[in-house]
């Protein structure tokens, strides 16, 4: 089966500072795989090599088995690679059914036109709110985005990527700062995206990362000391030492 994500050697460096040496990883199709890590390790430089908006000095990012290293960003999302981001890229000015809409919109290549979200549009508000069903927020569509909670805006993130029909999604963090019931929840939400869509989850929530992963790669100082199951890495002498320490990873509760 062809990888819906993977990685050969990928290496970038900025001047004498290595942020990425030789990663090499794959992410096959349904597959959530976790990417940890301490802080500094190079997971948000290597997001960035995979989304195209830091070009690695060597190696490859293959999408489906295409190579699309030198493609650029707009183009891998066309070609079925989404995001989210650690801070919100949301616009809290529209609602939530139009802030779907307008990833919908730009999926589907049409120019965007301001006046346009004045009325209607079966072929953007269908797949948007068939979006904010998949995350549980089909009841509050017309609520601008600032009256949600973080932990809503989160999985309005999430429905944004979404509407791109995304064949592998890439999360950045998506439970920094909230609070356990809200994490909670993001954590149900991805539990049941298992299956649909390839992800690669980079995240600090060891609880979470244990819960949700079919597999994790341990990335320490720009390379990855460790790839496999979730048992077989909590277990791991290296990976204990070099990140998890002696916590104890309580999983969260299922959905």
């Amino acid at each position: 089966m062809t990888p819906a994500l993977e990685l050969v050697g990928l290496r970038r460096a900025f001047g004498a500072l290595l942020v990425t040496s030789d990663v090499s990883l794959t992410v096959h199709p349904g597959e959530l795989h976790a990417l940890i890590g301490p802080n500094g390790a190079g997971k948000s430089s290597l997001l960035s090599q995979i989304a195209g908006t830091l070009r690695p000095d060597a190696g490859q990012v293959l999408l489906d088995g295409r190579d699309v290293t030198r493609v650029a960003p707009h183009r891998r999302a066309l070609s079925g690679l989404a995001r989210t981001f650690q801070v919100s890229a949301l616009a809290p000015g529209l609602s939530v059914l139009e802030n779907v809409a307008l990833a919908v919109q730009a999926r589907a290549r049409h120019a965007l036109h301001p006046l346009r979200r004045a009325f209607p549009d079966p072929g953007l508000d269908d797949p948007a709110r068939a979006a904010l069903l998949a995350v549980g927020l089909a009841a509050r569509e017309a609520q601008p985005v600032r009256a949600l909670s973080h932990g809503e805006q989160r999985a309005l993130e999430i429905a944004c990527a979404l509407a791109a029909s995304p064949r592998c999604l890439l999360l950045d963090e998506p439970l920094a700062g909230l609070g356990p019931a809200e994490a909670d929840g993001i954590v149900a939400l991805l539990r049941g995206l298992k299956g649909r869509v390839a992800m690669l989850l980079v995240e600090h929530d060891m609880a979470a990362v244990f819960a949700l992963a079919d597999r994790v790669s341990v990335l320490v100082e720009g390379r990855v000391l460790a790839s496999g199951l979730p048992a077989a890495m909590r277990a791991d002498p290296m990976v204990r030492a070099a990140y998890l320490g002696e916590e104890t990873c309580t999983e969260h509760p299922p959905a």
